[in-house]
């Protein structure tokens, strides 16, 4: 009953907690490509450096020593090629920037005047590290990795004292760099980031009846679904349609149709549950899936929201739906669920109108008593809320 419990807290179905990625998704699907392009020219600079120092000098230790980090930094690289999560690609951006301080840790004491050739490098580590690193911890991480190698060096060198203060200036600098880069960059990630979603929120949302459009609602019905067959609860569709809406239209024009969708819109979200998502299909067409609910429950939700559009007062003529309701079964599409709600739909269209019909387990239809429906609306938005958490 967890999964119920969890979406209740969501505003009336428009987004779920998985719905917009999260900042950390985000930035891994922006930089990763970003961060793989420097994961390679990272070991092209590696082996360009090694291949023009052994022209002028041979090193002191194994070229196998020496291509260790390279070929650590490789299988980094492979590893992680094809990976989305954000954690996976910032920790191998932290142990590429230490294989590469330890690369030039080693290529430092292998040359003589290697200690003065790697500087340069200690100083652009962490400041071309600094624009991928954009989780907080992996920056971090990364920053304390390339100011300690520095003073590993310097510890194993002997060099003069003045040697030992450039380098300590430098660090200063490269890090504090590195930071100032890395807030600015950061802070462009977030303002892009939030600037898509309100793009998204766009093009999601009708204007008109401020619910989630079709390929929204479908895009929401299916994660409710897989959430709820995992959990082993049912989902119900409902599927409104209002009432000889072409009259309307040719009676009193198209702005009184649209002020009548708003109004219908209106009295769906009031009536449904936070858990629930409700949408505009198409048209005067809308459609609601209910995480959770049986077919009882649906039922006393869809009465609630007919006998709510029945009772507006405030408009030219009268406005009723006709609504048709379905439950998910296991495994089942869920085009298919909401053809089995449209076709209850229909049944309810060629049986009078204004009124709320159920399909069966095998996708046939049939009215729903009125006796049935009377009582269950007696029942209320609170007893529809204990029997999902019972």
């Amino acid at each position: 009953m967890a999964l119920v419990g969890d979406v209740k807290n969501e505003p009336r179905g428009h987004e779920m907690p998985d719905d917009a990625r999260s900042f950390s998704e985000y930035v891994s699907r922006r930089l990763g490509s970003f961060m793989r392009v420097q994961l390679i020219a990272g070991m092209i600079v590696y082996c360009v450096a090694i291949l023009g120092h052994s022209v002028i000098e041979l090193p002191s230790v194994s070229y196998w020593l020496i291509a260790a980090p390279v070929c650590a930094m490789l299988l980094l690289t492979l590893a992680t090629w094809r990976s989305q999560s954000s954690i996976v690609l910032g920790a191998a951006c932290v142990l590429y920037v230490a294989c590469a301080e330890s690369g030039v840790i080693i290529n430092a004491l292998s040359w003589t005047d290697g200690v003065k050739m790697g500087l340069p490098f200690f100083v652009l580590i962490p400041m071309v590290a600094s624009v991928v690193l954009a989780q907080g911890w992996d920056f971090a991480l990364a920053s304390a990795i390339a100011a300690i190698a520095p003073l590993v060096l310097i510890l194993m060198h002997s060099g003069s004292p003045a040697m030992r203060i450039y380098y300590t200036l430098y660090m200063l600098i490269a890090i504090s760099m590195s930071i100032v880069t890395n807030i600015f960059a950061v802070r462009i990630y977030h303002k892009n980031y939030r600037f898509e979603r309100q793009l998204r929120a766009f093009a999601d949302i009708d204007e008109l009846t401020q619910l989630p459009r079709r390929r929204r609602v479908i895009e929401l019905a299916k994660r409710i679904l897989h959430r709820c067959e995992r959990a082993d609860l049912p989902v119900c569709v409902l599927y409104l349609d209002a009432d000889r809406f072409k009259s309307i239209n040719d009676l009193f024009g198209h702005d009184a149709g649209d002020r009548a969708l708003a109004m219908i819109a209106t009295q769906i979200q009031e009536a449904v549950r936070p858990a629930d998502v409700a949408g505009r299909f198409g048209g005067e067409e809308f459609i609601i899936f209910l995480p959770g609910a049986d077919l009882h429950v649906a039922t006393r939700i869809a009465e609630r929201i007919r006998k709510r559009i029945e009772s507006i007062n405030d408009f030219e003529a009268s406005l009723t739906v006709s609504i048709g309701v379905a439950q998910h079964m296991k495994d089942q599409d869920i085009h298919d669920v909401i053809q089995a709600a449209d076709g209850a739909l229909l049944h309810a269209k060629r049986t009078g109108r204004n009124r709320v019909t159920i399909a069966d387990a095998s996708l046939r239809v049939h009215g729903l008593p009125s006796a049935l429906t009377d009582h269950a609306a007696e029942n209320g938005a609170q007893n529809d809320l204990n029997c999902i958490g019972s």
